[in-house]
Order: structure tokens, then C-alpha cells, then sequence
């Protein structure tokens, strides 16, 4: 008899279950426009993000370290302590070591790679054994005056006479390369 009577409280329950399946469809279309919504945003960050050179993460990491580094200076001057000094207390003796052997192990002398590295190489390497004479220099600068100084109108060609001791030591040194 029940079945047989479909009265007010089946449609009822009709109306019940469109509402419920109305307000399920509300709620995916609202997760489908959120989704939709986040999926673009992501494209966009994406797009940035390719957009920026290879480096970018190190160069920001680099930046980062380098602005903890000054603030930690701010911090240090403003309670009068030296910066390098603090910096080396936090260092441990494992890493200090490390690095230390890293600095023994590289070689600074890479070789031949070519003319111009080599020249400046020998360059180097002369400049460094140079000993100045200061007592010559100081006999000089009294015998030439202002013209041991040279200027725009100053004519020096040929003027100079360089001292047996020091074609000696150019001789000895030529021979020696």
C-alpha cells in the first residue's frame, strides 16, 4: 500500500535527492574552478621560473649569504667586536683543516696553456727577484733633480748610462734564462 500511495512525502524525498545531487555538483564545479584557478597561477610561476637564467638559485643563495654576512658585521661593530675574529670562533677545527689541505693541494702552477699566460708567468716571476738599490736611487735623485721625473717636455732618449753592477746582473740574469 505504501509503494501504491506516492504522495507528498515521495516527492519530497524526489526533491531531497535532486538538491543533494544540485549541491554535489556545486561543490565539484567550485573544486574544478579552485583547481583550474591554482593550475594557472603554477603555469605563471612556472614560466618565471624558466624564464630565469640557469644560475639564478646560486646567484640568490650567493645574495642571501652575502646579506647574513653584513648584517653579522652590523651586529659585530655595534658590540665592538671584530668581525673575522667572531667569524673564525665559529669555524670548527675539522673545517679549518679541510680547507687548509684543499689550499696545499692546488697547484698554482698549471703549465703550458700558452704564450701569453707563460710570458706573464716569466714576468711575474722577474719582478718578484727585483731588489731596488734605494742608496743608487737616492745618489740619482740628487745628480738629476726634477729631471729624473720625467714630464711632456722632458727629452730622456738616450741620456740614460746604466752602471757596470747593473749590466753585470742583466748579463748573468740573461744567461741564467
Amino acid at each position: 500500500e505504501e509503494q501504491a500511495e506516492p504522495g507528498p512525502s515521495a516527492a519530497a524525498a524526489a526533491e531531497q535527492r535532486r538538491e543533494e545531487r544540485l549541491r554535489r555538483f556545486r561543490e565539484l564545479h567550485m573544486k574544478r574552478y579552485e583547481a583550474c584557478k591554482l593550475n594557472s597561477q603554477e603555469v605563471v610561476e612556472e614560466d618565471k621560473r624558466l624564464k630565469l637564467p640557469p644560475n639564478w638559485e646560486a646567484k640568490k643563495a650567493r645574495l642571501e649569504w652575502e646579506l647574513q654576512v653584513q648584517e653579522k658585521k652590523k651586529e659585530c661593530a655595534a658590540r665592538g667586536e671584530d668581525y673575522e675574529r667572531v667569524k673564525l670562533l665559529e669555524i670548527s677545527a675539522e673545517d679549518a683543516e679541510r680547507w687548509e689541505r684543499k689550499k696545499k693541494k692546488k697547484n698554482p702552477d698549471l703549465g703550458f696553456s700558452d704564450y701569453a699566460a707563460a710570458q706573464l708567468r716569466q714576468y711575474q716571476r722577474l719582478t718578484r727577484q727585483i731588489k731596488p738599490d734605494l742608496e743608487q736611487y737616492e745618489r740619482l735623485k740628487e745628480q738629476c733633480g726634477e729631471s729624473l721625473y720625467p714630464t711632456s717636455n722632458s727629452l730622456l732618449h738616450g741620456t740614460h748610462v746604466p752602471s757596470k753592477d747593473g749590466v753585470d746582473r742583466m748579463v748573468a740574469d740573461l744567461e741564467k734564462q
